[in-house]
């Protein structure tokens, strides 16, 4: 199961849009996708012409239940769209749930524990729309994904926006157990402008990594989706806009394949930080891969691809192998190095 958030703090750069076909997309190919409304706007909820829906499934419900520390039964939350196809709506009352978040020992935790809730084998996807912000409720998406898209129109003000949310993603490294890989997407694309074109080629100097090869174009049958309450495939699925979402499905689901979160974990009560290092790391110390404490013990979830790597941590600055792994090797150092291998 790999968890998506798309956010961008700016408004009209086709986030909702996005949230709503990219599932759509998902699902049409067979994945099982759960959409996940977290914007108090609801405008995922609107586009998929939810109007009315039983009392207690959505957003709302699951933050108030694990706040109050009740069991988490995810299908008490969750509509069924169509085949493969779920989603949990929100509400405008969620935009209350901030004041409550500050003071609560969970208050950056929510989508984390309802998630892991979520028999991973039974899913393969779950989308998260995230409100235009970067309050308490993205950052909760943010720290329960997988993978972060960002979509970015053709404007300068996107630009600011990849900019204030890698600032956020770099400060929140050091609380987050989960290493997302970052993409980005360009959205309401006009290739008849001489704007769009060149906009293209500053972004490419902007972004130098994690920019998706597909581009949505600007359609017009998407904002008519969009009013109707239908995704652009039960809305219309020859446009180009149901083209652009499929492709933009096709290659999420080639570059996540091969992708396993990893977990990596140690119990070290007296320690006062805890690093990992190795193979992926080039053997050096990076804050993206120091570990979160949770009662002494520390975790990190770090994404890797197929493949034997050989590993440390680094406790308090003095370098140890995981005792806890059988796997190891001598490190020609008088010392080992922990292995993990992934088929």
């Amino acid at each position: 199961m790999k968890v998506i958030s798309i956010t961008n703090q700016k408004g009209g750069c086709g986030k909702t849009i996005t949230a709503v076909n990219l599932a759509g997309a998902l699902a049409k190919q067979g994945k099982k996708t759960l959409l996940l409304d977290l914007d108090p706007q609801s405008h995922a909820t609107f586009s998929l012409g939810y109007k009315n829906y039983p009392a207690g499934k959505d957003i709302l419900a699951v933050f108030d239940n694990i706040l109050q520390d009740a069991p988490i039964t995810p299908q008490n939350y969750i509509l069924e769209r169509k085949e493969n196809l779920f989603f949990i709506p929100s509400t405008i009352e969620l935009s209350a749930i901030e004041q409550e978040l500050s003071g609560s020992k969970y208050a950056l935790e929510i989508i984390q524990k309802f998630t892991s809730s979520l028999p991973a084998a039974d899913w393969d996807f779950v989308i998260i729309d995230c409100p235009p912000n970067l309050g308490f409720l993205t950052i909760n998406a943010i720290r329960a994904c997988d993978i972060i898209i960002t979509p970015v129109d053709i404007s300068a003000f996107s630009l600011l926006g990849i900019d204030n949310l890698k600032k956020i993603s770099s400060v929140m490294l050091n609380h987050n157990e989960k290493d997302p890989r970052q993409f980005y997407l360009i959205t309401i694309f006009d290739k008849r402008s001489n704007f769009s074109k060149n906009f293209i080629k500053t972004i490419n100097k902007h972004i130098p990594r994690g920019l998706l090869k597909t581009i949505i174009r600007n359609n017009i049958h998407l904002r008519e989706a969009a009013l109707l309450g239908k995704t652009i495939f039960e809305h219309n699925p020859k446009s180009n806009g149901a083209k652009d979402y499929s492709r933009l499905a096709e290659e999420i689901t080639q570059k996540t394949k091969n992708i396993n979160a990893v977990e990596f974990s140690l119990k070290a009560p007296s320690a006062q930080s805890v690093f990992l290092v190795g193979d992926f790391t080039n053997w050096r110390k990076d804050e993206r891969f120091a570990l979160v404490n949770k009662n002494g013990i520390w975790k990190k979830k770090v994404n890797l691809k197929k493949g034997r790597y050989r590993y440390k941590f680094i406790i308090d600055e003095q370098w140890v192998w995981d005792k806890n792994n059988p796997l190891n090797e001598d490190d020609t150092f008088g010392s080992r190095n922990s292995i993990v291998e992934i088929n």
